[in-house]
């Protein structure tokens, strides 16, 4: 078997990826902050209403092409719906009782799921010795995490931990279909799109909660305008752009920074727990994503690209 020497990314791929690395990181904290004031489901809403509003605004403004084509909208409407409505529901309703830095390691195992669905579903991207060692460490790793929060005796804090996982496999259907059918889309409209989709998913879970009290403080302020501009607005655009450049589990790596950063923040600034167990699964989901990204990963070549299905591409 012959091996080829990958091309280094350019530098404005680098920054960019590790730019949204560092944002996803922090959203983590912003969304407990917001969920403390606001209802879950509400706040989802009101953060995915405003993120459609202003991008649909600047694809106008800049005259950039909307997604026509069937295919391209059934697409974005479906990663639309998975990497912002459904997870923003899981992660915002499972926060008021998960501890953020947990909550991100959940998402941390997305590049384990990617890696074992790339090698069906993507030219070039194929599972190896390595790759499935990693697989095994994830899937323990993930095993760890479901039983991290133990010690509350919640049913609901188990119901949160597994939508959680579910929400981690999701993300990796959603970098695959990225990969293969939104290469060439423009990214500002192509995520307004797919979060205008995410708003309607959202409406009747919304609804459910408007009747609950809540409370705009000035933490809770900041925290949505945080995720609206960086966590969104900025970070989804950018992530989007980064899958016409590098390969679906590439991208999915940036999870092996963000629970590191979140943890940290959690426990730091939000005095959330930590645990053996959990740092144990964290250490597990880490080595899975860490041996992907030996067994290979990053710009495709020429020849895997004219093998993508044409058309191309999310907190």
């Amino acid at each position: 078997m012959r091996h080829h020497r990958e091309r280094m990314p350019p530098l404005r791929v680098i920054a960019a990826y590790a730019a949204v690395s560092l944002i996803w990181g922090s959203t983590w904290a912003a969304i407990k902050i917001g969920v403390t004031d606001v209802p879950a489901f509400v706040f989802a809403f009101d953060r995915a209403v405003v993120v459609a509003s202003i991008l649909t605004l600047v694809a106008l403004l800049l005259r950039q092409p909307f997604p026509r084509g069937a295919r391209e909208l059934a697409v974005v409407i479906v990663v639309g719906i998975i990497n912002t409505g459904g997870s923003w529901a899981i992660i915002f309703w499972a926060e008021q009782f998960v501890p953020s830095g947990l909550v991100s390691v959940f998402g941390a195992s997305a590049p384990v799921w990617t890696a074992f669905l790339a090698h069906f579903l993507v030219k070039g991207d194929r599972l190896s010795a390595l790759k499935i060692a990693g697989l095994g460490f994830g899937l323990l790793g993930i095993a760890l995490l479901v039983g991290a929060p133990a010690a509350s005796e919640s049913p609901t804090v188990l119901a949160a931990t597994a939508l959680l996982v579910l929400m981690s496999i999701a993300w990796a259907v959603a970098a695959i279909l990225q990969a293969r059918f939104l290469r060439r889309v423009a990214p500002i409209p192509t995520v307004a799109v797919g979060t205008w989709a995410a708003v309607l998913f959202l409406v009747p879970f919304a609804l459910a909660q408007v009747g609950e009290p809540q409370r705009w403080t000035e933490a809770s302020a900041l925290a949505f305008g945080y995720l609206v501009i960086f966590g969104t607005c900025f970070g989804m655009v950018l992530s989007l752009w980064l899958y016409r450049k590098l390969r679906p589990t590439t991208i999915t790596l940036i999870q092996v920074i963000v629970p590191a950063e979140a943890i940290l923040i959690g426990t730091l600034w939000l005095g959330e727990p930590v645990n053996a167990r959990m740092l144990g699964g964290a250490a597990l989901v880490v080595a899975a994503v860490a041996l992907n990204a030996v067994a290979g990963g990053g710009v495709p070549g020429a020849a895997e690209r004219a093998g993508t299905a044409p058309a191309a591409a999310a907190k």
